[in-house]
């Protein structure tokens, strides 16, 4: 017997082959090279304007690069139906595409279908150039004025936060500064022990015998011949550092009587020096009910001069250490 083998060819693959056209690869321009590399190789557009191209929708891998090198429709192609494709699609589509090919959307009458279908269609013919700006050189000198502001704003609140921090380190500083000032300020008016009241207290009678010093020299130098007035008449003088016009009309009196008052001697038991004890009793008495917030050594001794009659400048120390044992006691 004999067997008969039939064999059918298969139709062989056609082979994709892009030809060439008259206009210039949609790759070589700009603007479109620019807005094509932003979008995904599946996205739909894609599939709609490389079939508008070859007739086949196109493999996400390679269609943007056949896209990219589209330089026209070749002769011979049916443009027809790449026109029918354009009118049934969306309007919106058409603008996204118009966008991709770098063509004006068009107003009024250019920017209906019709107009905009057409202005597509003579692109694709033959692709060249729009003459706009370059729209990716226009981006990276958008995306680095961006970046500088950024930088500029920064920096800006770099500088606002470290004035803000010195302003308040120099706050914190100053307030320091016068606490620690009045808490030595506050110590130093009222101490809180005996030690110290007696330093105080010694300072201001140091100060105050430089004054009486100073107010007798002045008195001196004031009064060329002073006369042998009586200790208690003196001393009025001296605190007053006036003229004998100054004086009381008694005292006045008795000074314009000079042979009587250089010859008599009535006032000597004044002029004798008191005892520590009499001076003690005398401090005690005038310090009795005394505000001593108030008191001075300077009031004290001159209380005391006035009371005994006699200038007690010898007895100041003596004084003073009476005053500070019936402050302590």
């Amino acid at each position: 017997a004999t067997v008969e083998v039939y064999t059918v060819d298969s139709p062989t693959k056609k082979e994709f082959v892009i030809e060439e056209g008259s206009g210039v690869k949609l790759g070589d321009i700009p603007n479109v090279e620019f807005a094509l590399s932003k979008i995904k190789g599946d996205d739909e557009l894609l599939k709609l304007i490389h079939r508008s191209m070859y007739r086949t929708p196109g493999k996400a891998t390679v269609i943007k690069k056949n896209i990219r090198a589209f330089s026209g429709f070749p002769a011979g192609f049916d443009v027809k139906k790449s026109e029918d494709l354009f009118t049934r699609a969306f309007a919106a589509t058409l603008n996204m595409v118009l966008d991709l090919f770098d063509l004006p959307r068009g107003v009024g009458e250019d920017g209906k279908k019709e107009a905009k279908v057409a202005r597509l269609m003579a692109f694709m013919q033959s692709p060249v150039a729009s003459g706009k700006k370059d729209v990716k050189a226009a981006a990276e000198e958008k995306r680095e004025k961006g970046k500088e502001k950024r930088e500029r704003l920064t920096s800006k609140k770099e500088k606002l936060a470290e004035k803000k921090e010195k302003a308040k380190a120099k706050k914190a500083k100053g307030k320091g500064g016068t606490k620690k000032g009045a808490s030595t300020s506050s110590s130093k008016k009222l101490p809180d022990d005996t030690a110290g009241i007696k330093k105080e207290l010694q300072a201001m009678a140091q100060r105050q015998a430089e004054l009486l010093a100073k107010l007798e020299k002045k008195a001196a130098a004031a009064s060329p011949e002073p006369s042998p007035a009586k200790p208690k008449q003196a001393r009025k003088a001296k605190e007053s550092g006036d003229a004998p016009a100054a004086k009381k009309p008694k005292e006045a009196k008795e000074a314009s009587e000079e042979e009587p008052a250089e010859k008599e001697e009535p006032d000597a038991p004044e002029s004798k020096m008191p005892s520590d004890a009499d001076l003690e009793l005398a401090v005690k008495q005038l310090l009795k009910g005394a505000d001593m917030e108030s008191i001075s050594m300077k009031k004290v001794r001159g209380d005391l001069e006035e009371k005994l009659g006699v200038p007690l400048t010898d007895k100041k120390a003596k004084i003073k250490e009476i005053v500070n044992e019936i402050i302590g006691a």
